[in-house]
């Protein structure tokens, strides 16, 4: 009988576990929360989608892909009739007007090209020679002594829009090893084998349909063309006209509520993307013209 009593007022008294309490509560006491077995992440901490750092199953890897795919897409608005008297969105990348520029016998590693590689590959050409710029790397001179040879030779040699040139392609080759003899010390002399390795990456200009597409409608918008709409803004060259049309580039927040707004109207069939894109590409070359003309 004591023992069924002594039971009764064991289990009254024991703190209930941090896993058993109601939502917003905390544990009894310290030691009884420390001899729990709690999380290894923190308490209370919401799951991502990302959560698990292991077990990267390839099951699991193909629903991460399909996840980023469809999150991708999401962010596109296509036209809802088909007119086949306008231009395809999605210019051709084998069209014959691409540019190719090549360095042959660079004293650099194929490892580190391949960082430079993955760093410019789809950006555009302005875009990449910034990035490559601040990363205020020796190694990076001989890339970027490339990227301004194709800026000048785009613009003074073909007449090319800067801003509408892209890098799709940025490839690696290895070459080499040169064998140099170096002095140690003691009088002793080893072989030092320096690797020589080879760029190549390919531009194009992207139609007016693509560009328009790229920037407006999918907001991926180059980091230099950005920072020269902030900078002229905080020096007051813009007029306030110009301030709205440069509303859905500016800054991330603005970007945001832009495509929250066209995927609002294309909801409620109050846009029409062959209006818009004409409207875009007319203001585009007006502006292209007023500034070759001053």
């Amino acid at each position: 009988m004591w023992s069924t009593v002594a039971g009764v007022l064991r289990r009254a008294t024991k703190p209930v576990p941090w896993n058993r309490q109601p939502p917003g509560t905390l544990p009894a006491t310290p030691v009884a929360a420390a001899g729990e077995a709690a999380p290894h992440h923190c308490l209370g901490a919401q799951r991502s989608f990302y959560f698990p750092r292991k077990n990267w199953f390839p099951w699991r890897t193909r629903i991460i892909h399909a996840r980023q795919r469809a999150e991708r897409l999401k962010r596109h608005i296509w036209p809802r009739r088909h007119d086949p008297n306008e231009a395809p969105i999605f210019g051709d990348k084998e069209d014959g007007s691409q540019l190719t520029f090549w360095e042959k016998e660079i004293r650099i590693g194929q490892k580190k090209f391949n960082d430079y590689a993955r760093l410019i590959r789809g950006r555009q050409i302005q875009d990449a020679h910034d990035w490559i710029e601040s990363l205020v790397r020796m190694k990076s001179e001989p890339v970027l002594k490339m990227l301004r040879k194709a800026i000048n030779e785009v613009t003074e040699r073909h007449g090319w829009d800067v801003s509408r040139t892209y890098i799709y392609e940025a490839v690696t080759y290895r070459g080499p090893f040169v064998k140099s003899i170096k002095k140690h010390a003691r009088a002793n002399y080893g072989v030092v084998k320096s690797p020589r390795s080879q760029f190549m990456f390919r531009v194009r200009q992207l139609p007016l349909e693509e560009f328009f597409h790229r920037l407006y409608i999918n907001n991926k918008v180059p980091r230099s063309i950005t920072g020269d709409m902030r900078l002229a803004l905080h020096q007051g060259r813009v007029s306030r006209q110009m301030q709205k049309e440069w509303a859905p580039y500016l800054c991330a927040n603005s970007r945001l509520f832009h495509r929250k707004e066209l995927k609002w109207l294309d909801s409620t069939r109050q846009f029409d993307y062959y209006n818009a894109r004409a409207e875009w590409i007319q203001r585009y070359q007006a502006n292209q013209a007023r500034a070759v003309a001053e």
